[in-house]
C-alpha cells in the first residue's frame, strides 16, 4: 500500500502538533513549503533564517519516522519579482527561478526526502492570464521551461516529483464553443504536461508544437493533485506516463471536519484499490 501523508504549514506555531498528529495516526509523508517571499524578500538579500527555520522543521519530521517533502514556489512570489512580471515574463522568470532553486539546493542539499518545485500548473496559468489566450499559452511555455530548469538542478538528489492539477473535463453545455473550450482545457492539464514529460515535446493549442531538451522524464514520480474521482484520474495518468511511479495530493471536499474526513476515507479506499495495479507511492492530503 502507499504510504499516506498531509500537507501542513510548517511556519505555522502548531507544526509540531501536526506531524506529531499525523505520525501518531501513520503517516510516513509530510509535505511543507521553502517560501521563496521569505527567503529572498529582495533580489540581492537573502534571509537565512528561513532556511534554518526549514532545517529545524525536517529534522523533527525525520525524528518522527516522517519524510519530509518540501514544495518551492507558492502564490505569495516575492514582491520584485511579480513587479517584473513573475512567470508572465519569459526573460524575469529565466533569470531569477533558476537562482532560487539553486539557492535552495545550495542551502537544503540532500535534507529533504523530495522536491515539489512547483503545482497545479493549469491552475498558476489561468490565475495569472486565463483571460488572454496569446499570452497565456506563452505562459505555459515558460512554466514548462521552468519545471525543466528545475530539474535540471535538482536532479540527482532527492527525488523530484510533479503535483499536476489534473481533473474529469465536461463541456459547460452543449455549445460547440463550450465542446472547444473544455477540449483546450482537458489537453493543458493532461496532454501538455504528461505528453510533455514523456516525449521532450511542449504541446500547447494555439502554439506549434516543439521539442524542448531535457524535458523527457524530467522528473522521478509523476504526481496528481485533484479534489475528486482519484481512482479514474491515476489510471489516465498511469497511461500518459506509464514508465513514471505515481503519487497523489487529495484537497478532500465538505464544509465540515466529519465531512472531509469522510471525503478522505472514500478518497482512501479508492487510492489503495488503484495500487493494487499501479505503483502509486505515496498519497497526501490537504486538510
Amino acid at each position: 500500500m502507499p504510504q499516506r501523508g498531509i500537507v501542513v504549514d510548517y511556519a505555522a506555531d502548531r507544526f509540531d502538533d501536526d506531524i506529531a498528529l499525523a505520525a501518531s495516526n501513520g503517516c510516513t509523508v509530510v509535505r511543507f513549503d521553502v517560501s521563496w517571499r521569505a527567503a529572498q524578500p529582495r533580489p540581492t538579500a537573502i534571509d537565512g533564517s528561513v532556511f534554518e527555520n526549514v532545517m529545524t522543521a525536517i529534522a523533527s519530521c525525520r525524528q518522527l519516522g516522517i519524510e519530509p517533502w518540501l514544495r518551492l514556489l507558492q502564490p505569495q512570489i516575492p514582491d520584485w519579482f511579480d513587479n517584473d512580471g513573475g512567470f508572465t515574463d519569459p526573460s524575469t522568470a529565466g533569470r531569477w527561478w533558476p537562482r532560487w532553486i539553486e539557492l535552495v539546493a545550495d542551502q537544503l542539499g540532500g535534507a529533504p526526502a523530495g522536491w515539489v518545485p512547483f503545482e497545479a500548473p493549469f491552475a498558476m496559468a489561468r490565475r495569472l492570464l486565463g483571460h488572454d489566450p496569446r499570452r497565456h499559452g506563452e505562459l505555459v511555455d515558460t512554466l514548462l521551461v521552468a519545471w525543466r530548469d528545475a530539474w535540471r538542478i535538482l536532479r540527482g538528489g532527492p527525488p523530484v516529483a510533479t503535483s499536476i492539477d489534473v481533473a474529469v473535463v465536461q463541456p459547460a453545455d452543449e455549445s460547440p464553443a463550450a465542446a472547444d473550450a473544455a477540449q483546450r482545457e482537458d489537453h493543458l492539464r493532461w496532454a501538455t504536461w504528461l505528453h510533455g514529460l514523456t516525449t521532450g515535446e511542449v504541446s500547447i493549442p494555439g502554439r506549434a508544437d516543439r521539442q524542448l531538451a531535457d524535458l523527457a522524464g524530467a522528473c522521478d514520480i509523476v504526481g496528481i493533485a485533484t479534489r475528486s474521482q482519484a481512482e479514474r484520474l491515476l489510471y489516465r495518468t498511469a497511461d500518459m506516463a506509464p514508465d513514471f511511479p505515481l503519487a497523489l495530493t487529495y484537497k478532500p471536499t465538505g464544509s465540515t471536519e466529519a465531512q472531509r474526513a469522510e471525503d478522505s476515507e472514500r478518497m482512501f479506499i479508492q487510492a489503495d484499490r488503484a495500487a493494487l495495479e499501479l505503483d502509486l507511492r505515496w498519497i497526501t492530503t490537504i486538510m
